[in-house]
């Protein structure tokens, strides 16, 4: 009778653990690994109290919250963002960035959630009334232009450069555009960086003001590990919900109107 009643026992005790592994094999219990670089206000930046704020952080931290996943920022040298992206599955690389064939190569994109341009920050009057400048009236006027270092921004520039071996301008790399534009005037003639970073940097210096530049249009997209295709299904459809319902453009209202 004991060796029956222990034998009832002995199943019951493994039908509980079978039901218990099958219950932690369904639970998702991850956590996403965000990398940006906060210098590229409004999208990502430091606030008074030192914490990384911005467009991308409120869009990351709305994903985790309709997917049930715990959101960490990491805030890092720009350049190391892809490779930190691609060591790791659940690794998100958020930081305005543009959609590109070299991104694409080596990570997954998500749906585009903004766009952007490349703009001139240089001192007041370097380009008179003009709305739009083009590449060749800044390689005319700015011998030194810096740029956010992995940026697009450099990556136009240097292939610019490139096409016209003629011209000897020289490009000088910076952690973020904020930096950089403290060195204009002295260290560089003028810097190039997306719209927005552009506009609010121009804003908040009195001597400094910013010109679009007649290239194209750019797409920012937030990019994933190459085997994350299942997570990016679900991010793009919590992205659809964000532009359709207006977020995402009223987080771009509320981060752009100040800190």
């Amino acid at each position: 009778m004991k060796k029956f009643i222990a034998l009832v026992l002995t199943a019951l005790t493994a039908l509980c653990c079978c039901f218990a592994f099958t219950a932690c094999d369904t639970k998702e219990d991850i956590t996403l690994i965000v990398y940006t670089n906060a210098g590229f206000a409004p999208f990502e930046y430091i606030d008074d109290e030192g914490n990384v704020v911005g467009v991308d952080i409120d869009i990351m931290n709305k994903i985790g919250e309709e997917l049930g996943y715990k959101v960490i920022i990491n805030d890092i040298s720009f350049k190391q963002i892809m490779p930190n992206v691609q060591a790791y599955k659940y690794a998100v690389g958020a930081a305005g960035m543009s959609k590109t064939p070299a991104r694409d190569e080596v990570a997954l994109s998500s749906d585009v959630y903004a766009t952007s341009t490349q703009y001139i920050i240089a001192p007041n009057g370097t380009f008179g009334d003009n709305a739009v400048v083009t590449l060749e009236q800044l390689a005319t006027v700015a011998a030194k232009i810096g740029v956010q270092a992995g940026t697009t921004g450099q990556f136009t520039l240097e292939d610019f450069l490139a096409e016209n071996e003629e011209l000897t301008n020289k490009i000088f790399e910076y952690e973020n555009a904020v930096v950089a534009s403290q060195d204009i005037g002295s260290a560089v003639d003028a810097v190039v960086i997306d719209e927005l970073p552009a506009k609010m940097i121009a804003d908040a210096n009195t001597e400094l003001s910013c010109w679009k530049i007649a290239v194209d249009p750019e797409e920012y997209v937030l990019y994933f590990n190459k085997n994350a295709s299942d997570l990016v299904k679900k991010v793009n459809e919590v992205i659809k919900k964000l532009n359709d319902n207006g977020t995402i453009n009223q987080l771009i209202v509320k981060h752009s109107s100040g800190k």
